[in-house]
């Protein structure tokens, strides 16, 4: 294991009490396995079901127990569910009611000594991120070991401090949360547009996807280790596209490109970007690219333009539809772990076209909700900078 520089070293050196990890939690390690014949209804948990960053549940599934096909972690009320598969994604919640999760999932027991949402946003900060090492081996996905964990030093006031740092940094989250709740709405409020202009898509013409695109391009290879901020060009990944199908310029990178490469793999504001390989739930995301100059993409995303009688507004919203969305899902083939949806089966996609000034006015109504939304991210940016200043205050004991 590599030796890494400890950040919290700075508290142990201002006289802050550490204590490893492993002292305030336990590993809950209850297994449901098919071959003990377990019955019933429970409510599973899984990676997917966990928003990132916040702690915040957005979803569950109701799994009958004769049905399982793998193992699952049971879980209780008050359990903290630490998803340990790219740690980075930050999934991190408290358990509302008991249920099952995936063994993707630790599920931590927090001890009488600490405050349980103490601990939860210890988990979820830079700080943890930093001092805890994340394992690279070749062939997986980054993760965190339990005995990682549980090695992991955390700065240990007194119960009733905890508590108190805790409330404060459950106090600011919340800002952050309704933050994005407004512009989750807004999001909604785009789909209430594209519902009452699109709503009779009966009566419009069904073309193949084919015949209304212009261009399809897939991206450049990079490795890992051709990423870096020393490199000049932004390098857009698959993981700047949301599930939402927004494009999200945070999560984009940086590389190298030669100048042959940027004249063909340059992004331009309003291209279709579509994720061709990914996991069987993410395979298949699509977003219009918004970001700035000289943007390069991955060759896990296909760049697609289209002809002057579509407009890309008017197919990014609706391929966010849940029609669209079922032809997606049966076009996408590949193993266990990955997925893939190819051109050839892309392009035949049927798609409704409205008439163009149809789209114009979708279009023109989208751009005022845009402006609104980046508004609300301008203000969420800041909210963002404040707590990440609370939480690295709180872990320092200086606040």
């Amino acid at each position: 294991m590599n030796v890494r520089f400890n950040p919290l070293s700075v508290a142990a050196r201002d006289g802050l009490h550490l204590r490893p990890l492993g002292q305030l939690i336990e590993f809950r390690n209850e297994i449901v396995h098919p071959k003990d014949h377990p019955h019933g209804t429970v409510t599973f948990v899984g990676l997917e079901h966990i928003e990132s960053d916040t702690g915040i549940r957005i979803g569950s599934e109701q799994i009958r127990l004769e049905e399982m096909t793998g193992r699952r972690a049971r879980f209780r009320a008050g359990d903290i569910l630490y998803g340990y598969l790219r740690p980075y994604l930050n999934k991190v919640w408290i358990a509302e009611f008991g249920g099952i999760c995936s063994v993707d999932q630790y599920v931590l027991k927090v001890r009488s000594i600490a405050d349980r949402n103490y601990v939860a946003q210890f988990l979820r900060s830079a700080a943890f991120l930093k001092t805890a090492p994340v394992d690279l081996s070749p062939g997986q996905l980054p993760r965190i070991r339990s005995g990682e964990i549980a090695a992991t030093p955390i700065p240990l006031p007194p119960l009733h401090e905890q508590q108190r740092l805790a409330d404060i940094l459950d106090q600011a989250d919340d800002l952050r949360r309704k933050r994005r709740h407004t512009i989750a709405a807004l999001g909604t409020l785009a789909t209430s547009v594209f519902i009452e202009l699109f709503e009779n898509s009966c009566k419009f013409e069904v073309q193949s996807f084919e015949e209304i695109v212009s261009e399809v391009k897939i991206g450049l290879v990079r490795s890992s280790k051709e990423f870096g901020e020393e490199f000049p060009f932004p390098y857009v990944r698959m993981d700047a596209i949301t599930k939402e199908g927004e494009f999200d310029e945070s999560r984009v990178l940086r590389t190298f490109a030669s100048q042959e490469e940027l004249k063909g793999y340059q992004l331009k504001k309003g291209d279709f970007l579509f994720n061709t390989r990914n996991s069987r739930e993410l395979v298949g995301k699509s977003a219009l690219f918004s970001g700035g100059v000289h943007n390069v993409f991955n060759n896990n995303i296909m760049r697609i333009r289209f002809k002057s009688t579509v407009l890309p507004e008017y197919v990014a919203a609706a391929f966010q539809r849940p029609t669209v969305q079922a032809q997606i899902d049966s076009r996408k083939s590949g193993t266990t772990s990955v997925f893939a949806v190819y051109w050839r089966e892309l392009k035949t996609l049927p798609l409704p076209i409205p008439p163009l000034d149809l789209q114009r006015a979708f279009a023109a109504r989208i751009a005022e909700i845009e402006k609104l939304k980046s508004h609300h991210r301008a203000h969420l940016a800041q909210l963002d900078a404040l707590f990440a200043s609370l939480q690295h205050r709180a872990f320092r004991g200086e606040l």
